[in-house]
């Protein structure tokens, strides 16, 4: 089990606050520089409004990422999130229902509903579910890249590895599937009606003839009294 940093007491795995101290913990990418210290990031923290942290979680080659000292947020480039999670994770080929549902039923932290601001252009993110199944609320710039709280990126691990990602896409394949079969019984829908209204021409004309009677009544009807 892990130890708070502060004071050395027992931090429980699904947490990143110390329940003796209160110290908040970096539980993800301890893993600092390769063998020399990187300049800091000329980005700032979206809520701390400090320097980021530039680090290098490289095994074989430099793969650096941005990370803030003080609450451990973590901004990844585009691109960048994907890449880890193929260096890191091995491909998953099993389900674990129960276990993904007690992962997103207790997140490691509680999201707080706030906008914050690209750490690049200062342009305000927007919030994503990450592949719209995770419960991981990130931040995301489309231009530049994305922005992780303290324990999201683990909560992603975890539920990559308890074959989360597998989940999602059959999930999506079966919505893509009802949505198709709705398409489809919809078009056949509008033929069937289409197809109606073109059989009875005949009553469409006798309609129209007899609202034209109708109007050439009142107009006679008109000329008759006029003065």
């Amino acid at each position: 089990m892990a130890k708070c940093k502060h004071c050395s007491a027992p931090l429980p795995s699904k947490s990143i606050i110390c329940e003796y101290c209160g110290v908040r913990n970096d539980i993800e990418l301890k893993r600092k520089s390769l063998g020399m210290r990187l300049p800091r990031s000329k980005r700032s923290c979206p809520d701390c409004l400090i320097f980021l942290d530039s680090i290098d979680i490289g095994k074989n080659k430099r793969f650096i990422i941005e990370k803030c000292e003080r609450c451990f947020g973590l901004f990844f480039d585009n691109y960048e999130l994907q890449r880890l999670l193929e260096e890191r994770l091995e491909k998953s080929y099993w389900l674990d229902k129960h276990k993904l549902h007690s992962l997103l039923q207790h997140p490691l932290h509680k999201d707080r509903i706030i906008y914050r601001r690209c750490p690049e252009c200062n342009k305000l993110m927007q919030r994503k579910n990450y592949l719209n199944r995770s419960g991981v609320i990130m931040d995301v710039c489309v231009e530049h890249g994305l922005w992780l709280d303290a324990g999201e990126l683990k909560q992603i691990q975890e539920w990559t590895a308890l074959g989360g990602k597998q989940n999602a896409k059959k999930d999506s394949l079966n919505e893509k599937h009802v949505h198709k079969r709705a398409q489809t019984k919809h078009r056949r829908n509008a033929h069937k009606r289409k197809k109606h209204y073109d059989s009875s021409p005949m009553e469409t004309s006798d309609a129209l003839a007899d609202v034209m009677d109708m109007v050439s009544g009142v107009f006679s009807l008109g000329s008759r009294f006029r003065f």
